[in-house]
């Protein structure tokens, strides 16, 4: 199960580093794996900014 979890987080940024590294390069889910947490990052970053936005409501 997860196994599955995991296979079904890094199908976006397999794809990524598949554009800049080879399949069978060991370094390839290494790749996977960077891409997949500036995704991470980037999400949160994102979700911090739209609630402090949100928060603060519309200027008059």
């Amino acid at each position: 199960m997860t196994s599955l979890i995991a296979r079904l987080l890094l199908i976006v940024p397999s794809l990524i580093a598949g554009w800049f590294v080879a399949k069978d390069d060991p370094a390839y889910w290494v790749v996977a794996f960077v891409i997949a947490l500036v995704f991470i990052v980037l999400t949160i970053v994102f979700e911090l900014y739209v609630a402090a936005l949100l928060r603060r409501g519309p200027k008059p």
